[in-house]
This record gives C-alpha cells, sequence and structure tokens, in this order.
C-alpha cells in the first residue's frame, strides 16, 4: 500500500530555526496504514472499507483519526468550566448562530457574571443587545435576544439546578431534554462536551452529509425525526473503526464545514 510523502512543516509563528521535522509522525502512520484492510473488504453494512486516498471512505476518515492523534492540535470539546457555563454556552449556540458569535455571546455574558443561579432574564437581555465583537475582531449582534434571554433565564432559575445529573451520558441528556429550547442535538452536544462521550453523538447538517457519502446514513429529510437511529448508525460505525466518537464527529464536522460546496456537489451524484 502506498505510503504518506515525507516532508517538513513550520509550526505556527515560529522561527526558521525551529523548523520541525514530521518524518516521525509520517513513519509512525505509515506503519498503520500497512494493516489497512483491502479497499475491496466490507466493512460494514454493505459498505466497503475504500481507499485512504478517495475521500469520505471508511478509510479515509480513519486516517483523518489518524493524523490527528498524532497531531499537536488536540480537540477541547468543552466550553465552560463548569456545567451551568456548559450547558448555557450551548444554549446560545445552535440553528441561525455562528459558533463564533454564540462563543462570543457566552463570553459576554460570563464576563457580567450573568452564568449562574437566580440569573435574571431582563439582564441576560440587555447584555445580549448589546453589539458584540467575535475572536475575528468583528463587530455583531446576537440573534434572538429575546428567545434565548427566556429560555436561558428559565434554566438558571430552576429548583433543580443543583441536583444535575453528570455522572452517566443518558441520564445526563435524558436530564437536558426537559430543558426549554433544548432538543436531542444540543442535549446531545452538551452531554459530549462534558462527560466526553462517546455513546451520544452531535447529528447536525454536516454530520448527516458526512454519513450520507460514507453510506453511514440512509436518505432522511428530517434529523430530528431519526436522531436516535441515526445517532446509533454513528456510534456502531466509530466502534468498528475503533475510534472515539467524540473525535470522530468534530473531525467529520470540521471537513465537511471547510468542503461544504464539495460535499453538496457529491451528494447531488448519490440521490
Amino acid at each position: 500500500m502506498d505510503a504518506l510523502p515525507q516532508k517538513r512543516i513550520f509550526k505556527k509563528d515560529s522561527c526558521l530555526e525551529n523548523l520541525i521535522d514530521e518524518r516521525q509522525k509520517i513513519n509512525s502512520i505509515n506503519k498503520k496504514i500497512q494493516y489497512f484492510p483491502d479497499p475491496s473488504t466490507e466493512f460494514c453494512n454493505g459498505i466497503k472499507w475504500g481507499s485512504y486516498k478517495e475521500v469520505f471512505t471508511p478509510a479515509y476518515w480513519k486516517l483523518q483519526y489518524l493524523i490527528h492523534e498524532e497531531s499537536e492540535e488536540k480537540i477541547e470539546n468543552r466550553l465552560g468550566t463548569d456545567i451551568l457555563e456548559e450547558i448555557s454556552a450551548c444554549m446560545l449556540g445552535g440553528f441561525g448562530i455562528p459558533s463564533n458569535v454564540g462563543i462570543a455571546a457566552f463570553h459576554r455574558l460570563k464576563q457580567n457574571n450573568l452564568l449562574k443561579p437566580g440569573a435574571s432574564k431582563t439582564k441576560i437581555q440587555e447584555v445580549l443587545s448589546e453589539p458584540i465583537q467575535t475572536s475575528s475582531g468583528n463587530t455583531v449582534h446576537y440573534r434572538f435576544v429575546n428567545q434565548k434571554s427566556k429560555y436561558l433565564a428559565l434554566f438558571l432559575n430552576r429548583d433543580d439546578i443543583y441536583d444535575i445529573p453528570t455522572e452517566d451520558a443518558y441520564e445526563l441528556r435524558k436530564w437536558l431534554l426537559q430543558i426549554k429550547g433544548i432538543g436531542l442535538k444540543t442535549a446531545s452536544w452538551i452531554t459530549r462536551n462534558w462527560l466526553e462521550s462517546d455513546r451520544v453523538a452531535i447529528i447536525d447538517i454536516h454530520l448527516l452529509r458526512a454519513g450520507r457519502l460514507t453510506g453511514i446514513f440512509p436518505e432522511v429529510n428530517d434529523i430530528n425525526s431519526h436522531y436516535l437511529f441515526l445517532e446509533s448508525q454513528f456510534v456502531e460505525f466509530c466502534e468498528k473503526l475503533n475510534v472515539k466518537a467524540s473525535i470522530m464527529d468534530a473531525i467529520m464536522w470540521h471537513q465537511m464545514r471547510r468542503s461544504n460546496s464539495f460535499a453538496l456537489k457529491m451528494l447531488n451524484t448519490i440521490n
């Protein structure tokens, strides 16, 4: 089987004398590639293992995972320093809100000491109504201020806010689904982040497209109606690939987000 080419790369923001020889990492990956099954081997449910050179095959995703393991940049899923912050951060993101805007709103509320039990809806709304600067330096206005302020205040004023079950993934997700404004995707997002759980998955449009192109998901029109089924298929895929689902879904999400137009073109060829 062909090996990955060896190369030298610069560390970000480093000088020429800090040039790093990446040969050891590439050699390590190449040794693992040698044990990849033949591309024609059935992986699961009629899906072929495929070539690691072909995008969206199981072999391709396994290679991406191996590359991530060898990289110095590790995926950090947690957004908050405690469970209340984690829930709040995820509630501030989601549909219609770019991730950098949701994160900026989270930090703004945290700076104003508003992510604590008993926080006022009025105060939250006032802060979210002000222009927010994102990590890229852009100044934006947060969307859905009234709705998000209401949901966040309701959560932070729950009587059982000190009794959040954080030991078991399914129990935590079940508890989160009681919160107004949190559905299966957001509840899974919080659970995955806080517990680093490999028993749940964040099935959004990016992961759905990746799963369709890989062959692990059937064509579905409504993620919410099929969420638990899609999740079980993804978790099974990760188990057979011998990778952590909590890492694999992040790898897929980032790749699909960057290659969105290409992925859409490929999807049109199989639909």
